[in-house]
């Protein structure tokens, strides 16, 4: 709609966007106007110009769909637009735009949204954001991190409050009710070349790091085959933004980022002189001298000058007295040593496989949230045949990743001495039922029959943890019923003798020869080693840690089993009976599921979050996401919720702080903790912080409705 404005006589337009406009429910983040005075807006659904032809506003397809926070002109054709986390820049070719730059984490930009977008005289683009004042130089192709930085890590800047005026100088509004300005129009300082200092040389000596002198030529010992070194730019103007590389020369191929940490460990080095040569630039791409660093590693002592020799003696002596002697003793020393480097070997390579596999661990949990929560979109979604066992197939292979990234943090866990047990009293014929009822299905399945005996001896009740002996039989009981293929599975339980239960689990399956049963409880081993692997699948991991969790019960698990006649599993657990003889458990009432609630997600992983809202929008949930802790603040402040589901691992203040920060603003809804951290403390944690529940990722869409239900009930 148009009209006329009496006083000025000009025309003026009114674009709503539930009109005719162009606007549709696209939020606007930011304006600019061209140089034809036509405006352009930075909306949730990409850019929209506006056409005077047609008075509506139209999208410009060569820019994306993606939301845009901030947009400003260089030019009549030159526009620089920011997306979440990159800076884009568009050139107009003919009446076609053309993205000629893009700028990302790669560069150093951050994750988060513009706060405004301004181009200088000097076709450098200023961006404020919450972390502070940022400059990319299209001519340097170098990202500047311009901001004052304080103790919280840098200056955060109020959205839309900042301008550029034509003499140069830019003026920004910052959170904290100041005023930043700054002279674009003055020249860059002269570089200078900041100062590289080797800051730390450490190796690891009878499981404890130990500090050595920061100088060249450093002499290792023998048995250090861990080694740590740090080193340090020294200018601490931004120290976050220093950028350090490394190259160890016959060791690396090329150079090594190491990031802000500027700290290389290096493990299973061979004997030999090595040069260690490191480079740094500081945040303003200022590069420093680089620095050398020697040191050797002796070779062992039957590798040394005056140990060949003593060889080549008794060699000679052995000749004379006995050619027959000297070929006995030379043979059994040749075997003695490569039994030696055998085991060094294998230790080196179990504890990289078990720091690797702990580190691995919280990882992978976040991304599988995702493609498990992905996939169960998918299969309610409408598929063809096809597509579904597609569908199918991801989240198979999904949830068996899983479980290997579950044995795998046990097994870390167990390396490193931090394996827990929860002991507390339990009925024993609920649980064997329990384990009953998942397993004859299986077996059905593959038409074998499934045949259970308790003894009349065996206690009512046991004091261990419950959830650790289901994982132990449930893991024998699925090997037997994988590798059987006719006959029966058998779980026999009987009273051990003077407390305790002795399980036996029986199959009729191929059994085992005595070089099997050898390497049975190895790590990553498995019967038949590759041939087993590729038939049945599995890591090797399940019977290995069944045993570390059997010792660590005071038990064990011992295997009988005859090529041709079946394997059978003993279990022995001395548990002590039950403090006070428990109940039996009672069938829980199915939980009613709720629905229509408005739920507040604060994740800050953007597909994540995609999954889990879409999993609840699917059970009719509303759900408003943010992604950081002062976001749910202020969506708290302004909305009623009847819950709120928070990760623990969230930029800036995280979910345990933000917990504390609603319930001291009166939030008075359920909390639901949704977090990829595995160590047992983090669920005493979250109660302590004011968490009503808790939920380890990857989640799935029955995960989140039994949880919401039970914390729900609990809050009626």
């Amino acid at each position: 709609m148009q009209q006329r404005d009496p006083a000025s006589g000009a025309v003026l337009r009114d674009l709503r966007a539930d009109g005719d406009s162009g606007l549709g429910e696209a939020d606007i983040e930011d304006m600019v106007l061209a140089a034809d005075d036509a405006p352009w807006l930075a909306t949730s659904t990409g850019v929209l110009r506006f056409a005077p032809a047609t008075g509506r506003f139209l999208p410009v397809p060569a820019m994306g769909e993606g939301r845009v926070y901030a947009l400003a002109f260089d030019g009549d054709d030159t526009l620089w637009l920011q997306r979440l986390a990159r800076l884009e820049g568009y050139r107009r070719q003919g009446e076609q735009w053309q993205r000629v730059a893009r700028i990302d984490t790669r560069h150093g930009m951050p994750a988060v949204a513009a706060a405004a977008l301004l181009v200088d005289a000097r076709h450098r683009v200023w961006i404020t954001t919450s972390r502070g004042l940022y400059r990319w130089d299209p001519s340097q192709q170098r990202l500047t991190h311009a901001g004052v930085r304080d103790d919280a890590g840098g200056e955060e800047y109020l959205d839309r409050a900042a301008l550029l005026r034509d003499d140069g100088l830019l003026v920004a509004a910052t959170a904290d009710g100041g005023l930043r300005m700054v002279d674009t129009a003055m020249g860059d300082p002269p570089p200078r070349r900041p100062r590289l200092r080797f800051d730390g040389i450490a190796v690891r000596r009878h499981g404890r790091w130990q500090e050595l002198p920061a100088r060249a030529g450093v002499q290792l010992a023998q048995q250090d085959r861990e080694l740590r070194i740090r080193a340090r730019l020294l200018d601490f103007d931004d120290s976050a933004a220093n950028r350090y590389w490394a190259h160890l020369e016959g060791f690396d191929r090329g150079w090594v980022a190491l990031g802000a940490s500027g700290e290389r460990v290096f493990a299973g080095l061979t004997p030999g002189r090595y040069v260690l040569r490191m480079r740094a630039q500081d945040a303003a791409g200022n590069p420093a001298a680089e620095q050398r660093l020697t040191f050797e590693i002796p070779p062992p002592w039957w590798r040394t000058g005056w140990a060949l020799a003593a060889y080549v003696l008794s060699g000679l002596i052995v000749l004379v007295l006995a050619a027959r002697a000297y070929r006995l003793r030379l043979k059994r020393r040749h075997a003695w040593q490569l039994a030696e480097e055998k085991r060094m070997l294998a230790e080196q390579a179990s504890q990289a496989k078990s720091r690797f596999l702990a580190t691995l661990g919280h990882e992978v949990r976040t991304p599988m949230t995702g493609v498990l929560g992905m996939a169960e979109l998918l299969q309610e979604g409408p598929l063809d045949e096809l597509q579904r066992g597609y569908v199918q197939a991801i989240r198979r292979a999904g949830e068996h990743l899983l479980r290997l990234v579950n044995d795998a943090l046990d097994l870390a866990r167990i390396e490193a001495g931090k394996l827990e047990l929860a002991p507390a009293d339990f009925a024993l014929r609920p649980l064997l039922e329990e384990i009953g009822a998942l397993m004859a299905p299986l077996a059905a399945r593959k038409g074998l029959a499934f045949i259970e005996h308790v003894g009349d001896d065996v206690p009512a009740g046991l004091r261990g943890d419950r959830t650790r002996v289901q994982q132990i039989l449930l893991n024998l009981l699925g090997n037997a019923v994988k590798f059987t293929e006719a006959g029966q599975v058998t779980l026999e339980v009987a009273a051990l003798q003077p407390q305790g239960i002795r399980c036996v689990v029986a199959d009729t399956g191929p059994g085992l020869n005595p070089e099997q049963r050898e390497r049975l409880f190895r790590r990553f081993e498995q019967a038949e080693g590759a041939r087993t692997a590729a038939r049945y699948g599995g890591s090797g991991l399940g019977l290995a840690i069944s045993q570390e969790l059997a010792a660590a019960m005071g038990g064990r698990i011992t295997v009988d089993s005859t090529p041709g006649q079946g394997t059978r599993f003993v279990v022995e657990l001395p548990l002590a009976p039950a403090v006070a003889a428990p109940a039996e458990e009672m069938p829980a009432e199915p939980v009613v599921p709720v629905r229509d609630l408005q739920l507040l997600l604060v994740e800050d992983d953007p597909i994540v979050a995609q999954a889990i809202a879409g999993l609840l929008q699917a059970q009719g949930h509303a759900v408003a996401h943010v992604g950081h802790g002062l976001g749910a603040l202020a969506e708290a402040a302004a909305c009623r919720f009847d819950a709120a589901l928070l990760d623990l691992d969230l930029p800036g203040m995280d979910g345990l702080a933000l917990a504390r920060m609603l319930r001291t603003q009166g939030f008075s809804a359920p909390l639901l903790a949704v977090t990829a951290r595995s160590d047992a403390q983090a669920e005493a944690e979250a109660r302590a912080a004011g968490f009503d529940g808790f939920l380890r990722k990857p989640v799935t869409g029955a995960m989140l409705g039994r949880a919401l239900s039970a914390l729900m009930a609990e809050a009626s």
